[in-house]
């Protein structure tokens, strides 16, 4: 019995270890976005975590597979997320070695190379932290840039050229991200990074290697215990020799010149937008690794629990922003004129906090405690994951991988290195790393994965899984009731505000900056790198930017070919559930029958009829198709020159591609009106309708909180009526769905053996397929 006990605990223990190494690369960007956090993180990331844990619970496969036996033709949104993970893997080599290197630089008896200017480390144009009657205003920002912090990180840390003169104007943050005039070339290597990266990913190597069997316990107590020891430790002494709160040296750009910084996505952002877009990455949902958290859980291993995975997630988050805040009110105190400008981790954790440790008591010590922290917590642990990750994602592609381990992870290391050597560690390698940032963001794959999970394959499908194979109560607490994964309170929030913020990092990505012409911006100043013709260079860019796009569509591609055209199968045999995802439920004889809470609203509220209701919701739809097509064609007249208005050709997109699904919808609500037997006709409108208004509310949002001084009430305002408005025709067409259902259940239990006896092999309850809005399992 113990040795059981002590394997469900292990599988549990790796699976909450992967999800908070996973997210740990945020945990400092979100600590220093505004203490809002504290609010959006845990509303979006304890219901998405909670859809994702019990995908994965029934799944027990990584990525790869489970959107594969959900539905064939979406088995490139696995391969699509490893893509992803990918990119945050190589971008996330420079960050490790750079920790690296300033573990080794803390180990001295001083800390002189953040605050004071040598000849070794700085130039010229370099001014001490301690000087006086240092004046920055909006037409003079020296020494912005040029302080000793940033050039030590610049020109010894990276191996930046030293600058000849000054032409460009000034711009936040080019001590990390290089002036605009600055490119990318191909010259030796920085040799101190060079063996940084040597070092991590020989640790990699043989960790993956020889002590795989050991994984669970080096993420636990390397990655995580003994970092997290290090971070009280670094509060708990800076508290008492050098913190100061109550001042700040953070600044925001005038949004006026929002376009300035292109290669900087992040400096752009600003406000609560920014804060809810970071705890959507922080939380991890829709990027892959809960699914392969959830691979790795044997049978008989308890299933994970969102209200046990955040608040875990939010401590070092919540020990970040302490240090922050109490480095940044000691910095200000010391030195005024000492600014910072929010963007990502790296511009403060490699500006801020070096300064901050370097003016305090026993500064190398904290130094020394507070980089050893962040390399193993928020480096070198996710590295892992993401390395044990990829390689699961080959393995469950190509099995036959895992009989030749030494070769493969050989392989693999090598495809992270030396790539690494030839762009991320040349002079100017952040301008690589800051396209990879802007183009990692890229969120239609997460929305398609959401849409696979909650709209394909339908959450009511879900929480029937989840009762059917999991040990509930029969007459459960009101309180199990609203905490349990089929809590309806999650189904909510799984179709407002997940969407919602899953759309809103759309918009922030494609439709942010007020001259418009997002992508193309962003592209042309992050391409220039790469040193081949211009057109060929965006080229280049682009596909960097819709890789997995591409993916998702070649391989959807590819399974309608081999599904449709050579084995003639019918359309409807790619979007239904593979017959291994299916394994789960073959085990139950019986399965628990749905109940519609907004069912029962309606019956208790509502006297109309449901044919009646259904017609006139038709109408209003046809309404908001036609407005649709209105906003369709205005935002269409700028790409050809009718109108002076700054274009946007992928919100024309976005927009065209509502409009038809809108029409789609539309038929099949008529054709549900004319033939009450097919409920699931349905089932389009209410997700086609529950994106558009997660779209709505995303642009809404991005206008109402993207402001360094507070919330535009009116856009919000306009989020509340849409979310109503929507929210209840979408509740009133789950509601006639759900009776339409209850009308065709047999009666009789004769009947009932019939039907089954007819459809053996084919899924039981194949009507119920769509998500239903506040679904209720009937006790």
């Amino acid at each position: 019995m113990l040795p059981c006990i002590e394997m469900q605990t292990g599988d549990q223990m790796f699976g909450y270890a992967c999800i908070l190494l996973g997210a740990a690369p945020v945990a400092t960007q979100l600590a220093i976005s505004s203490v809002r956090w504290f609010f959006f993180f845990p509303i979006f990331a304890i219901p998405a975590l909670t859809l994702l844990i019990s995908v994965g619970h029934l799944s027990r496969t990584a990525s790869v597979l489970t959107f594969r036996r959900i539905a064939p033709i979406a088995a490139g949104i696995g391969w699509a997320l490893t893509w992803q993970i990918a990119e945050k893997l190589f971008v996330e080599n420079i960050r490790a070695a750079q920790l690296f290197l300033y573990i080794l630089f803390s180990a001295r008896p001083s800390l002189n190379w953040a605050i004071s200017c040598l000849s070794q480390y700085h130039t010229e144009y370099c001014i001490n932290f301690y000087a006086d009657n240092v004046t920055i205003s909006e037409f003079h920002h020296h020494p912005d840039n040029f302080w000793p912090a940033q050039e030590f990180n610049r020109y010894t840390i990276r191996g930046d050229d030293y600058p000849l003169h000054f032409t460009d104007p000034w711009k936040t943050n080019e001590w990390y991200y290089g002036p605009a005039s600055m490119t990318f070339y191909f010259w030796f290597p920085s040799l101190p990074l060079v063996i940084a990266h040597t070092v991590t990913w020989l640790a990699i190597a043989v960790i993956l290697l020889k002590y795989s069997h050991r994984l669970n316990q080096i993420l636990t107590k390397v990655c995580i215990a003994l970092p997290l020891a290090l971070y009280l430790a670094v509060v708990m002494g800076l508290t008492v020799t050098g913190f100061y709160f109550g001042k700040t040296t953070t600044e925001y750009r005038d949004g006026r010149k929002i376009s300035e910084n292109l290669a900087d996505f992040w400096s752009n952002v600003t406000g609560g937008f920014r804060t809810s877009l970071t705890a959507v990455d922080y939380s991890t949902a829709f990027t892959g690794i809960v699914l392969f958290a959830t691979s790795r859980l044997r049978s008989g291993a308890g299933q994970l629990n969102a209200l046990y995975i955040v608040p875990a997630m939010m401590v070092v988050p919540a020990i970040q922003t302490i240090i922050y805040s109490g480095c940044e009110g000691h910095v200000t105190h010391l030195q005024p004129a000492y600014h910072v400008y929010i963007s990502t981790e790296e511009t403060v954790t490699f500006d801020l906090f070096p300064v901050c440790f370097a003016t305090s008591t026993w500064g190398p010590l904290w130094s020394f405690l507070y980089f050893t922290a962040q390399y193993l917590y928020s480096s070198f642990g996710p590295m892992l994951v993401y390395s044990s990750l990829i390689y699961q994602s080959f393995i469950d592609e190509w099995p036959t991988i895992q009989n030749a381990p030494r070769t493969y992870i050989s392989i693999f290391v090598a495809c992270f290195t030396v790539p690494s050597f030839l762009l991320l560690y040349m002079p100017y390698g952040t301008k690589i790393v800051a396209l990879l940032r802007y183009t990692s963001q890229e969120p239609v794959v997460q929305i398609l994965a959401f849409v696979v999970i909650f709209f394909v394959y339908g959450w009511q499908r879900i929480e029937q899984d989840v009762l059917t194979t999991t040990a509930s109560s029969a007459s459960p607490s009101l309180f199990e009731y609203i905490i349990r994964p089929t809590s309806p309170v999650y189904t909510i929030a799984q179709f407002i505000i997940i969407p919602m913020l899953l759309c809103a990092k759309f918009v922030a990505i494609f439709d942010l900056l007020i001259s418009g012409r997002d992508i193309f911006k962003h592209i042309e100043a992050g391409a220039r790198f790469i040193p081949v013709a211009t057109w060929l260079a965006a080229m280049i860019g682009y596909l960097i930017m819709f890789a997995p796009v591409v993916i998702v569509v070649a391989i959807a591609s590819y399974t309608l070919f081999d599904m449709v055209v050579r084995h003639k199968l019918p359309f409807a045999e790619a979007i239904k559930p593979t017959a291994d995802w299916m394994s789960h439920v073959s085990v139950s004889v019986t399965r628990p029958k749905p109940h519609s809470l907004a069912y029962g609203i309606y019956n208790s509220l509502l006297k109309v009829s449901y044919p009646t209701v259904l017609f006139l919701l038709f109408l209003f739809e046809t309404f908001i198709g036609f407005t649709l097509v209105v906003l369709f064609f205005l935002n269409s007249l700028p790409l050809i020159g009718l109108t002076p208005t700054v274009p946007n050709n992928y919100r024309s997109c976005m927009l065209l591609v509502f409009v038809i699904l809108h029409i789609i919808a539309l038929f099949e609500m008529r054709r549900s009106q004319q033939n009450t037997e097919e409920p699931s006709r349905l089932s389009l409108y209410i997700g086609v309708a529950t994106l558009e208004m997660a779209m709505l509310n995303g642009y809404m949002w991005m206008f109402a909180s993207d402001h360094a001084w507070g919330l535009d009430w009116m856009p919000f305002v306009l989020i509340l009526c849409n979310t109503w408005i929507r929210g209840t025709c979408i509740a009133i067409a789950i509601a006639v769905r759900a009776n339409m259902i209850e009308l065709t259940r047999p009666s009789r239990a004769r009947d009932a053996s019939e039907i089954y006896d007819a459809d053996v092999g084919v899924e039981m309850d194949a009507e119920d397929d769509s998500p239903v809005i506040f679904d209720l399992a009937r006790a």
